[in-house]
């Protein structure tokens, strides 16, 4: 529905169209809210002086008519003709109490830098986006999560950022990822430097990723433009979109719309608590408007732009245990049964859900029906008995990422991303590289969906505060570490095990063994897996039908501590395997291999096929 709203172009036609719920009309539209007392609308913009007025003139600015809508009442103004031009807009508001305000339209496609206006396009180019050839289940995805700032601002020159995006597409190819995961690009308020996790326009795209000054009316079609690229070379788009808050902020023209389109935005029944909240003004999805607004807005993206996928942020702050009738769980719910009806397959609905038991996330994923969740338990450990060259027993949990998990789910498991310092940092940097090694090995044979932060591949260094206002800073990418000696070898290590979880869907299975290991077993099991505290050696078992379903086996050892250790390494079956790190071969007998030499900070990844 709300698809349908904002300012519509139909050739050189446009018009503006603004929608409010009314609980009198549609008893189901909310329970907590009121009306918004609006005596007039009117649509002031650069676009008046077409109408034989002044630009940006309220006393000759064209009034919206109000009229019946089956959920409320709409208002509209057409404009039949104008000539082809990317122009501004806002509406001034007279309330029944006669104040006025400057306000946005709350389902514009186009965001302007001035003022925060909004905008729309006559003319300009159009690009349809095709579909992906071969959607892929979560669990077969290696994702890389890029911020668009960050990623392009060491090389782009003044050019847009997604178009910048476009001279990386073949280093991301070489690398072997199959999905980008791109931090928020929907507009945020104010002119503050954002990652884009405090939207206020979810229809439209943050200006300043897509202006170009040579290309003034081509603005959304850029995004369109790089998606059908991305699918044409086989890599899903995932959509990081931030559903939980709005930022409405202290001043009405720059904040979010349906709260101060209210006389009174405390009456507005788009805003207000729900669960847990947060930073900003929570969405409040115990309402059916807000639930169908935010419904309406994915279904756009996913739709108009093909996505294969939605990562959605924050879920604990618009999820109700137990009741599945609203906020996260009956969004995904909708979503699936619409993509269902469109016989679209695989489009990842994937939850940010993070909890002081990060293993509760699991249990609520399956309450849920999320098709995966993002896995913090190892980010936070992984890294950490990395850096400490020191393992304990609770590290065979972790690396256990699909347990307890409902079937056909997946964990998105990780060691570094955009909230945290990198993992390389963590290890006390650049200098000391190497140590990232087991955990990046550990990363790449582990079940679940693989996530790379960007720079993560070529040991990008820097240290991320964990709370305050310098946290969300511009970090440029230091592309010349690509290829420098530290860069180049992790490089290099990331597109070996990326390959190899590519060629074997054994490593993309659920099985884990030993996956009873007790939190008090400080050394290998009877059967020669788990950990030894005292070696800070880990040793686990993957397995799995490969592409012709014959089965195939891994056993993977990590050595976490920074001596060379010698291990006796069990193996599930006599024979020839083959260690994939260095292309050796080794014949086992009475299924085990005596004294296997583990390099510092490295691992072995044994191999075989039935």
């Amino acid at each position: 529905m709300y698809e349908q709203f904002g300012s519509v172009v139909q050739g050189p036609a446009v018009e503006f169209r603004l929608f409010f719920p009314d609980q009198a009309v549609d008893p189901q539209q909310y329970k907590n809210g009121g009306l918004p007392r609006i005596k007039k609308i009117q649509v002031v913009g650069d676009f008046q002086r077409h109408l034989g007025s002044a630009n940006w003139d309220v006393a000759t600015a064209p009034r919206l008519a109000a009229e019946p809508h089956p959920q409320g009442l709409l208002f509209r103004y057409r404009i039949p003709e104008l000539p082809e031009g990317f122009y501004q807009f806002k509406y001034f508001v007279t309330f029944e109490n006669q104040t006025t305000r400057w306000c946005t339209d709350p389902c514009t496609r186009y965001a302007a830098t001035e003022n925060e206006n909004a905008g729309f396009v006559i003319g300009g180019g159009r690009q349809s986006v095709r579909e992906i050839a071969h959607r892929l289940p979560l669990k077969d995805l290696v994702i890389y999560e890029l911020m668009i700032d960050d990623f392009t601002s060491g090389y782009r020159q003044g050019r847009a950022p997604l178009d910048a995006i476009w001279d990386k597409l073949d280093y991301l190819q070489e690398l072997g990822i199959n999905a980008i995961e791109f931090t928020p690009w929907t507009a945020w308020r104010g002119g503050e430097f954002s990652w884009g996790y405090d939207p206020f326009l979810f229809f439209s795209v943050e200006n300043y990723y897509v202006e170009s000054p040579a290309e003034p009316l081509d603005r959304l079609v850029r995004l369109q433009r790089l998606i059908d690229e991305l699918h044409r070379r086989g890599l899903h788009v995932i959509m990081d979109g931030v559903f939980n808050h709005v930022s409405a902020g202290l001043n009405p023209d720059t904040g979010f719309p349906y709260h101060w389109l209210y006389q009174n935005p405390d009456e507005s029944p788009y805003t207000g608590g729900f669960t847990k909240g947060g930073s900003f003004e929570d969405l409040a999805y115990s309402n059916g408007c807000t639930q169908q607004f935010v419904l309406d807005v994915c279904k756009y993206w996913l739709d108009t732009f093909k996505l294969d996928g939605i990562r959605f942020d924050y879920t604990t702050g618009f999820y109700q245990p137990g009741d599945n009738s609203q906020g996260v769980a009956r969004l995904i719910a909708d979503l699936r049964n619409h993509l269902v009806s469109q016989g679209r397959h695989n489009v990842s609905l994937i939850i940010e859900h993070l909890t002081d038991d990060s293993y509760a996330a699991i249990q609520d994923t399956n309450q849920i029906d999320a098709d995966g969740c993002w896995y913090d338990r190892f980010l936070l450990d992984v890294p950490r008995y990395a850096a400490s060259g020191n393992v304990t027993p609770s590290l065979i949990r972790v690396l256990d990422t699909n347990r307890r998990l409902a079937a056909g789910k997946s964990p998105v498991i990780y060691i570094e991303n955009h909230d945290h310092s990198t993992v390389v940092n963590r290890m006390g940097g650049r200098e000391q590289w190497w140590r990232a090694q087991p955990a990046l090995i550990a990363l790449l044979t582990a079940p679940g969906a693989v996530l790379l932060h960007n720079g993560q591949e070529f040991g990008e260094d820097y240290a991320l505060p964990e709370t305050g206002r310098e946290r969300v800073a511009r970090r440029p990418l230091r592309w010349e570490c690509a290829d420098d000696e530290s860069g180049g070898r992790l490089r290099m290590l990331c597109r070996q095990l990326i390959r190899l979880r590519h060629e074997c869907p054994a490593l993309r299975s659920p099985n884990f063994y030993p996956r009873s290991y007790g939190e008090k077993e400080t050394h290998f099991n009877e059967q020669g897996f788990g950990i030894d505290e005292d070696k800070d050696v880990v040793i686990y078992h993957r397995w799995g039908s490969d592409a012709s379903g014959a089965l195939e086996r891994f056993i993977i050892v990590l050595n976490f501590s920074a001596f060379e250790q010698l291990v006796t390494v069990p193996f599930s079956i006599n024979g020839l395997w083959e260690e994939r790190l260095s292309g050796t071969k080794v014949f086992v007998r009475d299924f085990r291999v005596e004294n296997c030499r583990v390099y510092p900070h490295w691992g072995c990844v044994f191999h075989r096929k039935e």
